[in-house]
């Protein structure tokens, strides 16, 4: 397995610059071809397999459901993870397909954790190698007024803006870029907004919006 070193952002500007290792995924396997190659390691159909999985996938459902964890001997540990929404709900609501309860609690995710004996063969196994030099920051070069009067000279004449797109035309990193457009598309005094989803999110004029 390859790995990189990233350089982490100074949040607290103390001037010393720290690095952490981030391993290359080569790509994502797909179900299906998950499936199809275990299938042809094993007795089992690809239906089959899909089948077992399906089911395991509901019984974990039913216990986590009502409050358990589910140990997976090999595999690892689920449980339920739970988030707080930013200003409480009155009174159980839905947004954006998630249900809150009067707290404002929400299902967040799930939380897992690796069987011991997993991690430590994959440990035993895997080689890692490092591949490429430091991946630096980039520190923006303009004030934050300066990069909204950039994004608005952008949307006017393109139809979206992508964090990518936000990232490029200021000089900063993705995760930088991610979190400043994100604050500013919630403030009621900025003509920026968002549509879409996940990784289908963009920014787009309030005007232009709906």
């Amino acid at each position: 397995m390859e790995y990189t070193f990233q350089e982490m952002p100074d949040i607290h500007k103390t001037g010393e610059r720290k690095v952490y290792p981030k391993a290359t995924h080569c790509s994502q396997i797909d179900n299906d071809f998950f499936m199809k190659n275990l299938a042809e390691r094993t007795s089992y159909g690809v239906g089959t397999l899909e089948g077992v999985v399906a089911e395991v996938v509901a019984e974990m459902d039913h216990y986590l459901m009502h409050g358990h964890s589910v140990k997976v001997d090999g595999l690892g540990t689920f449980n339920i993870a739970l988030g707080m929404k930013t200003g409480h709900a009155t009174e159980e609501v839905r947004q954006n397909g998630e249900r809150y309860d009067t707290n404002g609690v929400y299902i967040k995710g799930i939380n897992f954790i690796p069987d011991a004996g997993w991690m430590a063969r994959l440990r035993r196994q895997i080689e890692l190698h490092k591949v490429g030099s430091v991946k630096r920051i980039v520190e923006a070069r303009t004030t934050l007024r300066d990069r909204y009067r950039i994004a608005l000279d952008y949307l006017s004449e393109h139809p979206f803006m992508k964090v990518s797109d936000y990232a490029r035309m200021n000089g900063m990193s993705h995760s930088a870029a991610c979190k400043e457009l994100r604050a500013l598309a919630l403030d009621p005094t900025i003509d920026i907004s968002t549509v879409g989803n996940g990784s289908h999110k963009v920014y787009v004029k309030k005007a232009l919006r709906g």
